[in-house]
């Protein structure tokens, strides 16, 4: 690619329009871009790769800023560029997003961003987008790319001259195109971290499944249990054991839903005899109940056909209201008139001040805004490093927040133990308790019991009578009977007691059953406790590390909360300062727009006068034709009307529907009395007291049987699905063992981190390559420049294997046989090594890509070079114009004046904005 034809308008510095004609300098050959300081010579670099990409060469430098703060408003911003590309000519047009006049009416607006490409035969491309895609197609590179091989910025090459390995692995991986590569490494990463997930879960998985193992307290293998559950018991005893407790729970449940459904039985038929009496007294109640609400609805029904006849009495006063609301509503049109005058009048009045204010305050604005600009550029510059600094922030809230999720989740789990060993010292006296009642209860019994035995004679003796046998003896007199004790008890009360026995005995196992379940769960919290609490706090002991978590944690609430303050203004400081840019250019078209302001809001002033009289005569004109003050008050008064009519209406409404509904209430309890009175004639008499004492002691019996079986489902249901995760785990943990070896391996080898040996990753691997051909045609050149003292040389073994390596830059000096870091050559001498590292990079770009560039532009600091160094730059620039390049420099210093005769003159106007010219 050769430019032809540059021509630039409002374009950075230049206020007016520019035309540089390229092709007068040639097709080979060095020319020389001088002049002042900060006139601009730059700016042509830049407006090169604007028409090309639509931004600056510079990475400082973006579109929005390339309006000339020097051009008239009128005067367009655009560049055009004419260039030669493999024997063909291609013209494209360019301008940036900016603001501009309108092109009717006062004020400004924006200028959208716009691009138009000429082909070599004819074709026109004109959107946007099109062309951009067009202009990579034509040059087989973007921006970043032709800055690379085209354009070596002031400053850029010396980043990569000391860049360490990392830097450099940036640089080359936007230039060769090599993040594929670390693509390829961060999925072997993550697939290696995948598989150890999957095989660190199946793990816990069943340690999981094992810790839920459930049995019956009175019949298990408890210490076999215990084994399994802490890890201790080899997994085929394990589902061995599962096994085992799996057949003895299922010959309990079979034999439990037997006597299960005996008892359902009996008590669905007691059920059923209880909900026929319920209804029974229920239809009773009803009954009654009805023949009230019967007598108290013929009352309200009366008193409801009252009520009608005297609402009925207003409806000649319901028509009056309508009409009158009528007529009041054909009025209200011309209160909208009067209403608009009015508006009129007070807008005019409200233009009138603000335009006197906006003549008075323009000057006083024109001195605010010279100050508030240079502020705004202060505060701008102040801001650049914002950005940078929220990232930083934010990475360190993010570890902080995931600290502090870690000891609030420890003592989260620490008052969770407090909690369950509460209750486990609840259950525990709960079931001392209950087994002492038991056994107060049992005792009782026993004595009661054996009290009835002894007084069975006296019961008997009770039942004889003079003259009838003996059902022991049979004799007919009876001369010494037995005595009754007072204090003998009943058989009822024998039953009742034994009764009392059973149930305190159930509940004292209950009991039992869930202080040990209990037990488990606390202990199993403990374990995890003190596993959380090394791990975090390096302590076991579960009260210091609640003390020292709470200590920790408020610590990192605090530091959260402080690095929260810090990025919401490093946030702020970001978006003002992006803000500030589009601020400053807004202030500057303001100041220019203020003059003009003024003259038009004089003008604006006696029109609005005149205005204001004429609004004022129609208002006159108006008033005094109609009743009311306002629309509103007009409408308030038909409000007022229709709510009244409304009321009326609604009376008349609520009494016609409550008479009916009286009525109607009548109708239906006549009806309903009848029903409920044929129906009790045929109702059977049930004894309801009998059938509840049946009901509670069936209830209680299914009760008992229902908790024993879905004790013993709960344990088939857990322990077979145990068994069955714990096979299908145990599989699965063999394959990923296997997989996660070769896997880890690969990742490693890959991303650099193999232990004990150089930290190089495949990328870096790649970039080497490319690095030594960059380095081998650097060196050409920077032998010459130095005059055969230094070669660059790539570092082939790391200072350590601790961070990544292998695209470290030394030099050779061969004056000395010595070998050290580019860092410590001296600004002449990094000047000219970084020329010549790119220099070679531009070729090695240019080779890998198959891209021919017949153009070079040079922005570099040769002013710090002693004679003989800037003659050997310049024999070294010269020869990069052999084969049809042609090699542009911008440059201050007097020697290349004299020995370059082509150049491009950038001269300041004392007006403002710069002009350049093509001196031959």
């Amino acid at each position: 690619m050769r430019p032809l034809k540059l021509k630039l308008s409002a374009f950075g510095p230049y206020a007016g329009t520019v035309e540089l004609d390229f092709d007068a300098l040639g097709s080979r050959g060095l020319y020389l871009i001088t002049g002042d300081t900060g006139a601009g010579k730059t700016s042509i670099f830049d407006a090169v790769s604007f028409a090309l990409f639509g931004e600056a060469s510079g990475s400082n430098r973006e579109a929005s800023m390339l309006r000339s703060k020097y051009a008239d408003a009128s005067t367009p911003t655009e560049v055009e560029l004419t260039f030669l590309y493999s024997g063909k000519i291609y013209r494209i047009h360019r301008n940036p997003e900016y603001m501009r006049p309108k092109a009717r009416g006062d004020g400004f607006t924006r200028q959208a961003a716009d691009a138009q490409l000429t082909l070599p035969d004819g074709k026109v491309i004109t959107k946007l987008k099109d062309v951009n895609t067009a202009i990579r197609e034509i040059l087989g590179l973007d921006r970043e790319q032709f800055s690379q091989v085209a354009m070596i910025a002031q400053g850029d090459f010396l980043k990569l001259l000391l860049a360490g390995t990392r830097e450099r692995q940036e640089i080359f991986r936007s230039i060769f195109n090599t993040s594929l590569y670390v693509t390829l490494q961060n999925r072997l990463k993550d697939a290696a971290n995948a598989v150890w997930k999957q095989w660190n879960d199946a793990s816990q998985s069943i340690r999981q499944y094992t810790d839920g193992i459930l049995c019956d307290a009175a019949s298990s293998p408890q210490v076999q249990i215990a084994a399994a559950k802490a890890g201790q018991l080899p997994l085929q005893e394990v589902v061995e054991l599962l096994q085992q407790l799996h057949a003895s729970d299922s010959s309990l449940q079979e034999t439990g839903q037997t006597e299960l459904a005996a008892v359902e039985s009996q008590y669905e038929a007691v059920i059923s005899q209880l909900t026929q009496a319920a209804e029974i007294r229920k239809d009773t109640a009803d009954l009654h109940a009805s023949q009230n609400r019967l007598d108290s609805a013929k009352c309200h029904l009366a008193e409801a056909k009252t009520a009608l006849t005297a609402q009925e009495q207003h409806l000649p006063e319901q028509e009056h209201l309508s009409r009158s609301i009528t007529q009041l509503e054909l009025t209200l049109p011309d209160y909208d008139l009067l209403d608009a005058h009015k508006k009129a009048l007070s807008s005019l009045s409200k233009e009138l001040a603000e335009t006197q204010a906006l003549s008075l305050s323009a000057k006083e604005r024109l001195d605010r805004l010279s100050e508030e600009l240079e502020g705004r550029r202060q505060e701008q510059k102040s801001l650049e490093t914002a950005g940078a600094e929220k990232e930083k922030l934010l990475a360190r809230r993010e570890q902080q927040k995931q600290q502090l999720d870690a000891l609030e989740t420890l003592l989260s789990d620490i008052a969770e133990l407090d909690i369950q060993q509460k209750s486990l010292h609840s259950a525990q006296q709960a079931y001392l308790d209950a087994s002492e009642e038991a056994s107060v209860l049992q005792a009782q019994y026993d004595r009661k019991n054996r009290a009835f035995l002894h007084a069975q004679a006296g019961i008997l003796a009770h039942s004889l009578e003079a003259g009838k046998p003996c059902p022991v003896c049979g004799s007919l007199s009876h001369p010494a009977p037995a005595h009754l004790a007072e204090d003998a008890p009943t058989e009822s009360a024998v039953k009742s007691a034994r009764s009392a026995a059973e149930k305190a005995q159930t509940r004292a196992q209950a009991c039992s059953s869930k202080a040990g379940l209990q037990k488990g769960i606390v202990e199993n919290m403990q374990q995890s406790i003190a596993q959380k609490s090394r791990m975090l706090l390096e302590t076991e002991a579960i009260q210091s590390a609640r003390e020292k978590a709470q200590v920790a944690a408020s610590q990192l609430k605090s530091s959260i909360a402080e690095t929260e303050k810090q990025i919401q203004k490093a946030i702020l400081d970001e978006r003002r300062r992006a803000s500030l840019e589009e601020l400053i250019a807004q202030k500057e078209t303001v100041f220019r727009s203020v003059e003009e302001t003024c003259r038009k809001a004089g003008e604006r002033t006696a029109s609005l006068c005149a205005s204001l009289e004429e609004t004022r005569k129609q208002i006159d004109l108006h008033t005094g034709k109609l009743v009311y003050g306002s629309r509103a008050d007009a409408e308030t008064e038909i409000r007022s009307m229709k709510k009244q009519l409304s009321c009326m209406q609604l009376a008349l409404q609520s009494a016609q529907k409550n008479a009916a509904e009286c009525d109607k209430a009548v109708a239906s309890l006549t009806a309903g009395i009848q029903q409920l009175q044929q129906k009790l004639q045929s109702a059977p008499e049930l004894d309801i007291t009998a059938l509840n004492l049946k009901k509670l002691e069936l209830a209680e019996e299914k009760s008992r049987q229902n908790a024993a079986l879905k004790q013993i489902h709960t344990r088939l249901m857990v322990n077979s699905t145990a068994l069955k995760n714990i096979l299908t785990k145990s599989e699965e943990l063999t394959a990923l063992e296997e997989k996660m070896s070769w896997l880890r391996a690969l990742s490693n080898t890959a991303n650099g981190t193999v232990s004990g040996k150089e930290k190089i990753m495949l990328e870096t691997y790649i970039q080497t390559t490319y690095f030594d051909r960059i380095i081998a045609r650097a060196n050409v050149r920077l032998m010459k420049m130095t005059g055969g003292q230094y070669d660059l040389k790539r570092r082939k073994t790391a200072q350590n294997n601790q961070s990544q390596s292998g695209l470290e830059l030394d030099v050779i000096d061969h004056y000395n046989g010595t070998e050290r870091s580019v860092r410590t050559l001296s600004g002449g001498e990094s000047f000219k090594a970084s020329l010549a590292l790119a220099l070679g990079l531009s070729d090695e770009v240019q080779m890998s890509t198959g891209i021919h560039i017949d153009t070079l532009f040079v922005d570099e600091g040769f002013g710090s070079l002693d004679p003989e160094s800037l003659e050997q730059a310049y024999r070294t620039l010269a020869d990069l114009t052999e084969g049809n390049r042609l090699v542009g420099i911008i440059s201050h210093v007097a020697d290349l004046k004299e020995k370059i005769d082509k150049q491009i003159v950038v001269t300041k106007a004392k007006s403002g904005g710069s002009n350049a010219v093509l001196v031959l």
